[in-house]
C-alpha cells in the first residue's frame, strides 16, 4: 500500500513537471500566464476541430497518355494528399483535400489544364 501511494505521488509530480515543461502551466508559472497560455490552447484546438470538419476531400480519376509523369506532375499541386498511376489503363487516380468546394474547384481546374491530361472524373468523399 506505500508502495502504491509513493508510485502514485511520483507520477503526479511527473505529469505535472510535464505539464510546466510543455504546456507552461503549473505553480511554478505565474496564474495570469497560465490562464493565457490555457486560452491559447483552446483557441488552438478549436481551429483545429473547425479545419477538420470543414475539409472536402475527392478522389480524381486523370484520363491521360503517360500516367506517371503526370502523377510526378500533379503530386506537386498543394491539396493533392497522394497520386498514384495506375497499371493497364492510361489513368492516375488522386485523393485531393482542401478546406471548402471553391479551393477544390480551383485546384480540379489546375489539374484539368495541366499539360498531357485529357480529362478528369471527379468523386467527393463522403
Amino acid at each position: 500500500m506505500f508502495f502504491t501511494f509513493l508510485w502514485e505521488v511520483e507520477a503526479r509530480h511527473r505529469h505535472q513537471s510535464l505539464l510546466e515543461e510543455t504546456v507552461g502551466i503549473g505553480p511554478a508559472v505565474p496564474k495570469v500566464v497560465q490562464e493565457a497560455r490555457m486560452m491559447q490552447l483552446a483557441q488552438q484546438a478549436q481551429v483545429s476541430v473547425v479545419e477538420n470538419i470543414c475539409r472536402v476531400s475527392a478522389y480524381v480519376f486523370v484520363s491521360c497518355a503517360q500516367p506517371k509523369r503526370i502523377v510526378r506532375a500533379l503530386s506537386r499541386l498543394p491539396g493533392v494528399v497522394k497520386a498514384d498511376a495506375l497499371l493497364g489503363a492510361s489513368e492516375a487516380v488522386l485523393v485531393v483535400e482542401r478546406h471548402n468546394f471553391e479551393a477544390l474547384q480551383t485546384l480540379l481546374t489546375e489539374v484539368q489544364s495541366t499539360p498531357g491530361v485529357k480529362k478528369i472524373s471527379v468523386k467527393l468523399a463522403a
